[in-house]
């Protein structure tokens, strides 16, 4: 009986081991699928951006596991293809995951990560995110420069702020007609951090006399109105009057000659010193300086006046291209530049311009009639008369005058519009072709241009057109002005013929509007009457609008205007939302406009409704409302264009007490344009020169190699005939006496800004002519070793600026003739060498001193350049510095310079490619716009495409040539692109 037991038992035991060796998959060694982080949590991400973040994968089991794919069960977070791989065990491997939202708000979702791995074929992680819209805001609405003189710069701040919890983009512009003399943020990072506020610098440079202004737009959201920071400021020149600051000479015949006169007056009760007047651009050779006759003594006393003669003798027909003269005066002891003044003129057989050119009426209907306008432009300085008309029809259809040929007098600057109609011949289908001869009479000679004509008579069937009765302005405040819009669509399946749409004579002043030009209409397409309503008092108005389209019996659409001027507590400003021009590849804009209630009560707004003839516009705000005394309520405009031409639209409120009150919306959308930029290489360069050398205690053998590898600097500029003045300072600001030694040069290191030798013991700026040149530039690099607060960037920006730049003294200083007058030339690059062993401890950010040497030089970037010999990043490659000189070299990356280390093996070299970084040609050229799409960029040099050897810079907006592919001396650099959006 035992036997049969144990013999059960070693069966039993047999079949365990048996079923071991079969062990099922469930009970196999089991992979184990892990990731980390365990929730993916985005948290706040700007709308409209993406967000990116790493999955680690991680097999946690005993048997390997392959990675298919993933998916997300979000539409805002995605994750890029990759390639599936298999996960060994304990193998980890990185997936990328993004969040991209649409919209503000939070999001809770997960990933799915498919698997083989062991009972999780599909393996899930919780996503969560917040879609948070970026913003920026501004305090500032205006910065006041107040008066500064010709060739300074002034510098305010503007303070952005990140409220939000997301990196916001900062996106900054200078707009307006005196754009071009300030300049905003340059070097800024492009984004502002969570909650960070940060200083803008803002420059102003005048460059013209008088009173400048523009505006700085800072983009505060995506699709939002940008905030606006206007910019004022008035360029002045001691106490001159200069009349005019701008001589047209207007049309002059090839080869002869006219005279202007400049009078300059001095009104201030100090004598300037006056050495008379030179042309300093005349790129067409037409312009000349007649006569700028001496004064005694060289001084134009106090209440004097002189007065200057300049010509010009046109050598082709046509605009030539602008030249500016600069009057030399200026307060004595200083080399400030004098005020400038703009020459223009243009080519031609008279001073009485007539055009177009050419003038074609396009298609017209059979039975109707264009007209168009040819206009006499009087550019001469005295009377000019018409005394002839002669039109000429040399096939099909008839040309007319709109008028009486009879003769008319043009005052000087005046114009005189010449109406032509053209009325096809029935059933002459081809191009009619015509002349008008137009004769003038000026200063006792005749001349006569001709306009060449054409037009095309064509049958169109009868015209379906949509077209309102009746347009009703409502109530308007009396003085403001509401813009609306009366639209005439094609409706029907064949073209129109539109002949004019217009306002009716005997409509009340109160109207108006510039008529729409005549041509075909497509189906489908429009034309829209942009009407202006402006009640001058209380009361209604009425008028007509009229058109004429081709259809045998409503060919003469007429439109009843009417509106209402009141004197009431309830308005909308502003009355009409304009959106400007809008490329149609651009997208939406947005505005904003508001509606107050000024009443001492409550006003009810019943409704607010939006009517428009298409679907260009939306409104949106916290209307129909009921508004207490005093509120203000914020409206939303966003216009987004469908095709070119005038869009229209009417925001209707209509009061509880039956008031009506409409604001008009109007825009204009246009299609994607090209700009061309043009350039000129210089062919006589020149460049001013600053050298900022470290006078710290660790200097002197960096001090010796400088100036004894004088020779290798000027390698360029000799090998280029540069006309140069080098000049050189310290990183010093206040004297020290402490160091290894005392310093030399009459400052004790203290230089500030000063050029060394600061008491004249040595000529302190060397120029081609300097006798033994590289002597003195040895002497003036050996600035001693007695300082130890190094701040080269200060110091730049002192010797640069007032009251040194232009002065020959220092007024601050008992040193006689310290001022750094003489260095700077308007007309000539500038480049800063920095040369030091430690960083820099100057006083401002980076960005500060980047937007002012900038605006020293007008915000052209191919005029500035900052070099760094400094200490590198890696110390260990230059034991001798004590730390690295970043903030050096991050100016020199963005004004494009050289960046070497202060223990540089090899001077000389390091001192060619400065020399080249200085003296070398203009590589870099600035774009007017933001290109639409950079790889559309073409390049062409004197006509000759230029398909490499250079390349696109986008956050400068800049095309750079590679160094040996620069255009040479006096070469037209053409740089055309499609425009982008603003």
């Amino acid at each position: 009986m035992a036997k049969a037991r144990w013999a059960a038992v070693a069966v039993m035991v047999a079949a365990v081991a048996l079923a071991a060796c079969e062990r099922p998959s469930s009970h196999q060694a089991r992979t184990g699928f892990a990731a980390r982080p365990e929730l993916l949590e985005f948290g706040a991400s700007a709308v409209g951006r993406t967000k990116t973040m790493k999955l680690r994968l991680a097999n946690q089991g005993r048997a390997s596991y392959r990675v298919e794919g993933a998916r997300s069960s979000l539409p805002h977070v995605s994750i890029p293809p990759f390639e599936p791989f298999t996960l060994s065990s304990g193998a980890e491997q990185e997936i990328e995951v993004r969040f991209t939202p649409d919209v503000e708000g939070a999001v809770q979702g997960q990933l799915e990560v498919l698997t083989d791995a062991s009972g999780e074929a599909v393996a899930t992680v919780p996503v969560t995110g917040r879609g948070v819209k970026a913003l920026v805001e501004v305090p500032e609405t205006a910065l006041d420069f107040g008066n500064v003189n010709l060739g300074l710069v002034e510098m305010r701040e503007v303070t952005v702020r990140n409220p939000s919890d997301v990196e916001s983009p900062l996106v900054l512009s200078v707009q307006g007609t005196d754009a071009d003399q300030f300049s905003a943020g340059s070097g800024l990072p492009s984004s502002l951090a969570p909650h960070e506020t940060r200083k803008v610098p803002v420059a102003f440079s005048p460059v013209r006399l008088g009173t400048a202004e523009a505006a700085l737009h800072v983009t505060v959201c995506d699709g939002c109105e940008p905030a606006v920071v206007t910019l004022t400021g008035t360029g002045v020149a001691s106490m001159l009057e200069v009349t005019p600051l701008r001589v047209d000479f207007g049309r002059v015949a090839v080869g002869a000659t006219a005279e202007e006169r400049i009078t300059v007056r001095n009104q201030g009760n100090e004598p300037l010193s006056y050495t008379g007047a030179a042309l300093l651009e005349d790129p067409s050779g037409v312009f000349q300086v007649v006569s700028a006759p001496p004064l005694v003594n060289d001084v134009l006393p106090a209440g004097g006046v002189v007065e200057l003669r300049v010509a010009f003798t046109p050598k082709a027909s046509g605009k030539a291209r602008t030249g500016r003269v600069e009057v030399a005066v200026r307060k004595p002891g200083t080399t400030s530049p004098g005020p400038k003044v703009s020459l223009v003129g243009e080519g031609g057989a008279s001073c009485v311009e007539v055009s177009p050119e050419r003038l074609d009426f396009g298609p017209v209907a059979f039975g109707m009639t264009a007209t168009r306008d040819v206009t006499v432009h009087n550019r001469c300085r005295d009377e000019a008369s018409v005394t002839g008309l002669q039109l000429t029809t040399r096939a099909g259809g008839y040309f007319t005058l709109a008028q009486p040929p009879a003769n008319q007098t043009v005052a000087p600057g005046g114009f005189l519009k010449v109406g032509l109609t053209f009325s096809p011949r029935a059933g002459f289908t081809g191009v009619s072709g015509g002349q008008l001869a137009v004769t003038t009479h000026h200063d006792g000679a005749n001349a006569t241009e001709g306009v060449v004509l054409a037009g095309e008579g064509r049958a169109f069937k009868p015209c379906v057109y949509a077209l309102p009765g009746a347009l009703d302005f409502g109530q308007v405040p009396v003085g403001s002005e509401v813009a609306l819009g009366l639209t005439l669509r094609n409706t029907g399946s064949e073209a129109c013929y539109l002949s004019a749409l217009q306002l009716a004579s005997g409509s009340d002043g109160a109207f108006r509007a510039e008529p729409v030009v005549n041509g075909a209409l497509e189906p489908g397409r429009k034309a829209t009457l942009v009407v202006r309503f402006q009640p001058p008092e209380e009361g209604d108005f009425q008028g007509l609008a009229e058109g004429w389209v081709s259809h045998p019996t409503l060919g003469h659409p007429l439109v009843t205007l009417s509106g209402r001027g009141v004197r009431g507590c309830f308005s909308v400003q502003p009355t009409t939302v304009d959106f400007g021009i809008s490329r149609l590849a651009c997208g939406p804009r947005t505005r904003e406009f508001m509606a107050y209630n000024d009443c001492p009560g409550p006003v009810t707004v019943a409704g607010m409704k939006l009517v428009q003839p298409g679907a260009e516009f939306a409104v949106s705000g916290a209307l129909p409302a009921t508004l207490p005394a005093g509120a203000r309520v914020k409206l939303t405009a966003k216009y987004t264009p469908a095709e070119e031409g005038d869009d229209t639209a009417t925001v209707r409120f209509m009061l509880a007490d039956g008031a009506v009150y409409n604001a008009g919306l109007v825009g204009r959308g246009l299609s994607r344009t090209e700009q061309t930029d043009r350039f000129f290489q210089e062919e006589e360069a020149k460049v001013d020169v600053l050298f900022v050398v470290d006078n710290s205690g660790s200097m002197m053998e960096e001090q010796q190699s400088l100036g004894s590898n004088f020779a290798a600097f000027l390698s360029a500029a000799t090998a280029s005939h540069v006309d140069y003045r080098i000049g050189v300072t310290t990183t010093g600001l206040d004297p020290s006496p402490g160091g290894w030694s005392e310093c030399p040069g009459g400052a004790l290191g203290g230089e500030n800004g000063r050029l060394f030798p600061a008491d004249g013991s040595s000529p302190r700026i060397i120029t081609p002519q300097t006798p033994n040149a590289a002597n003195v530039f040895a002497t003036n690099t050996h600035v001693g070793v007695c300082h130890w607060n190094e701040q080269g960037l200060d110091a730049a920006w002192r010797a640069l600026s007032d009251p040194l730049l232009y002065n020959l003294d220092d007024p601050r200083t008992p040193q006689p003739a310290d001022g750094n007058g003489g260095f700077l030339r308007e007309d000539a690059k500038l480049a800063i060498i920095a040369l030091s062993d430690e960083e820099d401890f100057s006083s401002q950010p980076v960005s500060f001193y980047e937007t002012y040497f900038l605006a020293l030089k007008g915000n052209d970037r191919g005029k500035v350049s900052f070099n760094a010999v400094v200490g590198p990043l890696d110390l260990n490659t230059c034991p001798t510095s004590s730390s690295s000189g970043s903030r050096y070299m991050e100016l020199a990356r963005k004004l494009g310079g050289v960046v070497d280390s202060i223990c540089t093996p090899n001077w000389a070299a390091s001192l060619e490619k400065l020399s080249e970084s200085a003296f070398g040609p203009n590589r870099s050229f600035p774009l007017s716009e933001r290109p639409l799409d950079p790889g559309a960029i073409t390049v062409r040099v004197d006509g000759v495409p230029v398909t490499e050897g250079w390349s696109y810079e986008a956050p400068g907006n800049v095309v750079v040539f590679d160094r040996l592919r620069a255009p040479g001396p006096g070469a037209l650099v053409e740089i055309t692109y499609p425009l982008g959006c603003p």
